[in-house]
């Protein structure tokens, strides 16, 4: 069930100690256009020329595409938080290469090309544990975890493999590849799961779909991880990624199947407080005005067309979201979001290297961020 913005309930994030050490990693950019993304004002219609202008030349902006590495402190293990888009564009599904790269203009680049520049011996592709996707749009699964990164685990969001598999070629229309989560066994695939009596129980309507997923096959070889949900901040479902609360996944349905976003404790404290925290948030806002003010984001009927699966559905996580992004501990950090940037590098169109992220607050950076958003 769908609450609105007044309605949501805050639960507190359980107290630890234990803390991950964040690096961010511009993985290149892209071209969106403002028409998919933003409508003129809450629950306004477009003017419908906007999608095709006279011109022929439709209003874009440009975005970073962000992914981030992830050390659990404790242990010392490296993870990865999505992978940017591929570099041989060439070698995409045919449904993306000949319909979406028309209207999204990209500009790639590697994170692991990134590690091996600028990353320690211990950060380097093949000392990933895991790469753990958002979701599996060509702008963030890179070339699906090859280039170095072949000995991670691949960790995807609830309903993921219903929306990847079976994948191109098997699938000539399909938006992935077929080689991204293979069927042999050749990699470890860990998809998280919620039981259908708790979607059902929600009137969500993705109840269902990973027992039909597996009456057609695309569960072969993916391991069904059920963990034991939370609710968390203003989100319903979450849960203890390193069993220590130093980092959660968070259930964040809406823009495309499997989405995913994750906290992760950047330092701690006696209170939640006077902790401090930083959520990827993926793909849940594509531009920091919608996270803002999330009925300005672009669907039907307002608009013809828009950039998420479940567009009601969608506004809801954003409004959850921008429950985090209203507490001073919490740093909201969307895969799109330009503000990041600016807030970090003031001028700098693209931001070289790994940037650690843990000090974000005393160094003023969501500060500077919201300057530059006039939040």
């Amino acid at each position: 069930m769908t609450e609105t913005a007044s309605d949501l309930t805050w639960h507190p994030i359980p107290p630890s100690s234990a803390t991950c050490k964040v690096h961010l990693i511009q993985a290149g950019g892209i071209h969106i256009p403002y028409d998919l993304v933003m409508l003129p004002g809450c629950d306004q219609p477009q003017d419908p020329s906007e999608s095709k202008p006279s011109d022929g030349k439709r209003k874009t902006f440009h975005a970073p595409n962000y992914a981030f590495l992830i050390e659990h402190t404790a242990t010392g293990t490296q993870y990865m938080f999505d992978l940017g888009i591929r570099r041989d564009l060439e070698n995409l599904p045919p449904l993306i290469r000949d319909n979406v790269l028309s209207i999204f203009k990209c500009e790639p680049k590697s994170p692991g090309e990134v590690l091996r520049a600028h990353g320690s011996p211990e950060q380097q592709p093949e000392k990933i544990k895991a790469v753990i996707f958002s979701h599996m749009h060509f702008d963030h699964v890179g070339d699906g975890a090859k280039g170095g990164f072949e000995n991670a685990e691949l960790w995807i969001g609830p309903t993921t493999c219903t929306y990847a598999r079976p994948g191109y070629p098997v699938d000539p229309k399909a938006p992935t590849l077929s080689d991204m989560l293979p069927v042999d066994g050749s990699r470890k695939i860990v998809e998280s799961y919620i039981p259908d009596e708790v979607l059902r129980e929600a009137a969500d309507e993705r109840a269902g779909q990973v027992a039909q997923g597996m009456i057609e096959g695309k569960y072969a070889a993916v391991g069904l991880k059920k963990p034991e949900w939370i609710r968390l901040g203003a989100f319903e479902r979450a849960y203890d990624v390193f069993g220590d609360g130093s980092a959660y996944l968070v259930d964040a349905p809406g823009h495309s199947a499997g989405h995913q976003m994750m906290l992760v404790r950047t330092t701690s404290g006696p209170t939640e407080q006077d902790s401090s925290f930083v959520l990827f948030g993926g793909d849940c806002f594509h531009h920091v005005d919608i996270l803002k003010e999330p009925k300005r984001t672009a669907r039907p009927p307002y608009a013809k067309a828009g950039m998420h699966i479940n567009p009601e559905q969608a506004v809801d996580t954003m409004m959850r979201t921008r429950e985090f992004a209203r507490k001073a501990y919490v740093w909201v950090i969307g895969a799109h979001d330009a503000t990041v940037g600016e807030g970090i590098v003031p001028g700098a169109r693209e931001i070289e290297g790994l940037v650690e992220m843990n000090a974000w607050q005393q160094k003023g950076w969501k500060k500077a961020c919201q300057a530059q958003a006039h939040m």
